[in-house]
């Protein structure tokens, strides 16, 4: 028997049986959607408090502001925090809250003694929560929910051993180029686990805590000098011994397009928080990415030799490169069990299925190389700023001028 050809088949069936766990996944976050569907019509609605850092005005930021002020839901107020009081983004937001009155809207100037960003100002307005706040609820200024997302996102937390629920985003390109759609299938491609309570995550662009549960959760003490907001919340969760839940009624989109060199960095960005926070969905990621590109490289192989060796290296050639429509049919099905939850996100999402299917055969290529290049991180440019990252849990603050773009070690991120 040909060694080499025994060796290939037996690897081509151990990836056919990684790719029907694949479909199997897929067809199983339909049925978690169901499920968690069954909390959509819950009548837990608890005084909210939702938290909105902003910084400048970007595309749609008017749209994705009314639609936090349109929000269906009997007692909620708004809190937007800016690290200068003379954002535009904060007066924008003042603005447009005189078209609904009935929201309150409170601006709050986060902690100048903090290193700024996201994570500062909302360590900031945790300490400015009412006495009669029940739910803290946290926002992106990207997002453009559903006038139910708030009521949608909360109802997880009637029951009081879910110590944070948790919504996600899709990402809905305005004008679907190839790197806008290759991002929103990256991004897709993180909600496999959030059915799994043992790898799922919090997403802090749309999430929520009951008050009482802060004390135990000590994110004014975990948030001091990181970077990541989302990622410290899901270890908080799990270090306290509670849950993390997905409603999936509360899914948002992100109305937004973007070019090549937005849509790598923001992939690294993504690569580089996992790596500094959550190590497991690094190697998670690296290990179902690596059955993937392994695969359709040996299928490639099979082919090229089996002119030259005999036809027989068809059969694992045809095995590697099953992989290739599985992964399309996985992501099909895992953007219809979570579009199918919230039909304002669906409705924005007009994109055929080739063009989707093309850009989900990018992202293993792309994550490999994500991979690579963010395991040894020293440096992030985010959003104009530079910090170090050298201890993620002591990140510092570094003048912008201080390490030129494209140093080694430095990685570019919105």
């Amino acid at each position: 028997m040909d060694w080499l050809w025994a060796a290939l088949t037996v690897l081509g069936f151990l990836a056919l049986l990684a790719n029907l766990a694949s479909l199997r996944q897929g067809v199983l976050l339909r049925r978690g959607v169901r499920v968690g569907l069954r909390m959509a019509f819950g009548a837990y609605l608890p005084r909210a408090t939702v938290l909105l850092p902003v910084r400048g005005l970007d595309d749609g930021f008017d749209e994705n502001v009314r639609a936090l002020l349109a929000q269906e839901y009997p007692r909620y107020r708004l809190i937007v925090i800016p690290d200068r009081a003379d954002d535009l983004a904060a007066g924008r937001v003042l603005a447009l809250a005189r078209e609904r009155p009935q929201v309150p809207v409170e601006l709050l100037v986060a902690d100048a003694s903090g290193m700024g960003g996201k994570v500062n100002a909302l360590r900031t307005a945790l300490a400015h929560l009412a006495s009669e706040d029940e739910v803290v609820a946290f926002a992106d200024a990207d997002i453009r929910p559903g006038p139910d997302w708030l009521r949608q996102l909360v109802q997880p937390l009637a029951d009081v051993t879910v110590g944070a629920s948790t919504g996600f985003r899709w990402y809905v390109p305005p004008r679907p180029t190839f790197w806008s759609l290759v991002r929103s299938e990256w991004n897709a491609v993180s909600a496999n686990v959030l059915f799994d309570g043992g790898r799922n995550y919090t997403w802090g662009g749309s999430s929520a805590i009951r008050v009482e549960h802060l004390p135990r959760l000590r994110l004014e003490e975990r948030w001091r000098e990181v970077l990541s907001d989302d990622l410290v919340v899901t270890e908080a969760v799990r270090a306290a011994g509670m849950r993390i839940a997905y409603a999936p009624a509360s899914l948002v989109a992100t109305v937004e397009d973007a070019d090549r060199a937005t849509s790598v960095e923001w992939c690294l960005r993504q690569m580089m928080m996992a790596t500094l926070y959550l190590p497991i969905v690094r190697r998670y990621a690296a290990a179902a990415f690596a059955v993937f590109d392994g695969a359709v490289l040996l299928g490639l192989v099979s082919l090229v030799l089996a002119p030259f060796l005999g036809w027989a290296y068809l059969v694992p050639a045809i095995l590697f490169l099953v992989t290739l429509p599985a992964t399309v049919a996985k992501a099909s099905l895992r953007r219809r069990a979570f579009l199918s939850a919230s039909p304002s996100v669906a409705r924005l999402w007009a994109i055929s299925s080739a063009r989707a299917a093309l850009a989900s055969l990018a992202v293993p290529w792309l994550m490999v190389w994500g991979l690579a290049k963010t395991r040894r991180q020293t440096v992030i440019r985010w959003r104009g700023r530079m910090y170090d990252v050298r201890d993620p849990r002591h990140v510092r603050l570094m003048e912008t001028a201080s390490v030129p773009a494209g140093s080694p070690g430095t990685s570019t991120a919105r």
